[in-house]
């Protein structure tokens, strides 16, 4: 036995003869009054930070704590609220969970929280056998069903993660989830379903489900490959995945258009996978030409020479700008985690990542640093799901230092909460603050599951068996056992022994094997790993403190020089011209030099520490906007100054206008779209430009407001290089631009708006 589990065993035993002694209740009572099993000496914590440790058994932070009584009961005196009743600061195992893997280790907190979640899955199954998205959040969702089944409902229910997945199926294509400006393509993150559905497959080898997912998906990307992927770069257009309140994580100037003309590294990095996972599921079909793989290293190569910052040694959050783009330089914990995973960077580069990425005392951020004037949610938080994909990089790189920070975060958060939170805020690790917090978030169950299925045995489903290749920092040293593991068509009792990220032996019913379980195993056998009980490099995570960003500055122009308002905090000042930086100065004014063609100049604060605001909203100088007003021979004339466009009536337009010299011109709409509000909905419009008879590209013109036909904005942008003269241009509405509504596409048409920018 070892030395924890002799403590552990002590401390049980004491708690053991306290419940006898008083009662239950009574030893509740005492525990939630500090006083737990008077006279017990502490377990040594396999995890002790300044601001909390947690042990084989509880969790300690200042005056709260959480005991594990045992690996069916939780109990903790954790505030949540203010008039929490014994019961509700009380977890007791009430689900039968028969038909799902049990786990036995040293840890009864870990056991504990393993059950936990387990019941928490089977609370969030709905009576129609999906998964709502949690406690607050019924339904199936997309990215939230698509990432858990990717964490870990995959492993264990494939058949409710399939029908799930299904849900999310309009037209044979992904649905979007409802989102910025109305969806789709604003938020384009609908294609991480592949991986889900990829997972789904290898798990079971359905063939049958396969060919139904390789059809969803291929017939989803197409789409996307008219109206998200930008042909230049190879990178797909939207908003950063699963961030989608977008004053959030966006700087407030940027509406839906702008958002839909960024493109982000978590979206991106999702894409890349898809690519993968198609060329995967065409070579399963027999059906491999290599295109997909070869679009996937397009986007691999983009990410790496447009979003990596060499002087932080990791990923910047995404692109973003109106004509011309910059880097945002703030660290996006989600887009990093995926992109270690995937194998995006280089071995190299993701080493780098896991040194630099910047974690806080409760857990990584999703953003870093922090918007200013924003209350927690997707800003100034820790999700446990986005952690848990972050433990699964850590492990990937056999970092055990942030490994096992990553697993405290999660434990910690679990067992003072009881109940897998879908956020909470990260300056002080409270769920109480945050915008919008739901018990029992499908992710974050799924999460937790995770640690156990993907860490602890180091499961990699792929499409010879199960590879097994468990990560075990040293603190958590061991034996763990998990029993009645269904893999195809095998049952499956699977013990760990040791710690390490190397696997020494293992024997499949006595016998020495690789860790591989081969996909054609049949009936109940045991499993045995020994693992090489040495720890991985010594390696420290980059510990941070709260900063928030200053304000964005808001300049502007006149006579000939950009002036702004002195920003709180900031020492100094970068001045960009065309997402280029151009000029530090200490303040305004900033003399411009006018010239013949536009230009976009920006500003961004920095404070003395050299953190950096977002850029400000473009600001354009020089050159003669065109207009282009909407008159069309098709549309009977009218009094007003628009056309409105429909899928259902008048779906295209065509006008006329003329330029006055060669050059690249960029081309927008001045429109409005009241179809919705812009925070939510899914009438997005969308129309594909054609200039003299060629397809130029998509353009984009999102929900503005609920009715709010009279707020006029600009579209998405496309850039084209057009000969002096006249010139026809038209909208065209095709198969591809349908949104996530399919019946509504409104949208009206003030004007064309043309500028040369060279």
């Amino acid at each position: 036995m070892t030395a924890i589990s002799e403590q552990n065993g002590r401390r049980q035993r004491q708690t053991n003869q306290t419940l006898r002694g008083s009662g239950k209740a009574a030893a509740i009572v005492l525990f939630l009054a500090g006083i737990v099993a008077a006279g017990a000496q502490p377990i040594k914590p396999f995890y002790q930070s300044a601001q909390f440790s947690v042990s084989a058994n509880e969790v300690v932070e200042g005056p709260y704590r959480a005991l594990a009584i045992s690996p069916t009961e939780i109990v903790s005196n954790y505030p949540l609220h203010k008039n929490a009743t014994a019961q509700e600061r009380q977890w007791k195992l009430h689900a039968d969970l028969s038909a799902f893997p049990a786990l036995h280790s040293n840890s009864p907190l870990i056991d504990a929280i393993y059950n936990l979640s387990l019941e928490e899955l089977t609370q969030d199954i709905s009576k129609e056998g999906t998964f709502d998205a949690g406690a607050l959040w019924p339904g199936v969702w997309t990215r939230d069903t698509s990432y858990s089944t990717l964490l870990s409902l995959a492993a264990i229910d494939p058949r409710t993660a399939e029908k799930s997945l299904l849900r999310k199926v309009k037209r044979g294509r992904i649905v979007q989830d409802t989102g910025t400006g109305g969806s789709w393509p604003v938020s384009s993150d609908r294609v991480c379903w592949a991986l889900a559905a990829w997972e789904v497959y290898l798990v079971t080898g359905d063939r049958q489900w396969l060919e139904q997912s390789a059809t969803v998906i291929k017939n989803s990307i197409r789409d996307d490959e008219q109206v998200v992927i930008d042909p230049a770069t190879g990178l797909a257009h939207g908003e950063t995945s699963f961030l989608d309140w977008r004053e959030q994580t966006y700087p407030r100037w940027m509406q839906p258009a702008d958002i839909y003309s960024g493109k982000a590294l978590s979206t991106n990095a999702v894409y890349y996978r898809v690519y993968r996972i198609l060329g995967a599921m065409d070579r399963a079909l027999g059906q491999s030409d290599g295109a997909w793989d070869a679009k996937a290293e397009r986007i691999r190569s983009a990410i790496n020479q447009r979003m990596w910052i060499k002087s932080e040694g990791r990923y910047g959050q995404y692109l973003y700008g109106r004509i011309w783009q910059s880097l945002s330089p703030r660290a996006d914990a989600l887009g990093d985690s995926l992109a270690v995973l995937f194998e995006i960077p280089s071995a190299a580069q993701r080493a780098s990542i896991m040194k630099v990425q910047p974690i806080m005392p409760y857990g990584i951020p999703t953003v870093y640093p922090e918007t200013p004037g924003i209350p927690p949610y997707h800003n100034r938080s820790v999700w446990p799901f986005v952690q848990a994909f972050w433990n699964l990089a850590a492990a990937k790189q056999e970092d055990e230092s942030a490994l096992l920070d990553g697993l405290a975060a999660i434990y910690r958060a679990t067992a003072l909460f009881l109940t897998n939170k879908e956020n909470f805020v990260a300056e002080d690790g409270s769920p109480i603050g945050t915008a919008v917090n739901s018990d029992r978030q499908l992710w974050s169950v799924a999460g937790s599951l995770a640690m156990v299925y993907r860490v602890f045995f180091g499961m990699d489903f792929t499409e010879d068996g199960l590879h097994l290749h468990p990560v075990i920092p040293e603190a958590l040293s061991g034996s763990r056992t998990l029993t009645n593991f269904h893999y195809r068509g095998a049952v499956l009792s699977i013990t760990v022994h040791g710690f390490g990220g190397t696997v020494r032996s293992m024997t499949l019913d006595g016998e020495r094997t690789e860790p591989i379980v081969p996909a054609d195993l049949r009936g109940h056998h045991a499993i045995v790993i020994e693992m090489d009980n040495h720890s991985g490099p010594d390696s420290r995570v980059h510990l941070v403190q709260s900063v928030t960003a200053p304000e964005t500055p808001e300049p502007r122009l006149g006579n000939d020089a950009l002036s702004w308002e002195p920003v709180q905090g900031a020492s100094r000042y970068e001045v960009y011209r065309d997402g280029v930086p151009q000029s530090t100065v200490e303040g305004a004014p900033f003399h411009v030099r006018p010239g013949s063609t536009l230009q976009e100049l920006q500003v961004a604060a920095l404070s003395p520490d050299g953190v950096e605001s977002f850029l400000s909203k473009p600001i354009r100088s020089g050159g003669e906007p065109i207009t282009i007003p909407a008159v069309s021979p098709t549309v009977k004339p009218t009094a007003q100054d628009f056309v409105t466009l429909d899928q259902s009536g008048v779906a295209g337009l065509s006008l006329t206008g003329e330029v006055p010299a060669d050059g690249r011109y960029a081309i927008a709409f001045r429109y409005a779209n009241g179809s919705g509000p812009v925070n939510t909905g899914s009438r997005c419009a969308i129309r594909t430009l054609f200039i003299d008879g060629q397809r130029i590209g998509p353009i984009v013109l999102p929900q503005r407001g609920a009715n709010a036909w009279d707020q006029w904005g600009l579209s998405s942008v496309q850039i084209i290089a057009l000969r002096k003269g006249k010139h026809t241009i038209e909208l065209r509405f095709l198969p591809a631009d349908i949104d996530m509504d399919g019946v509504v596409n409104t949208v009206r048409i003030q004007s064309a708006q043309l500028q040369r920018i060279d």
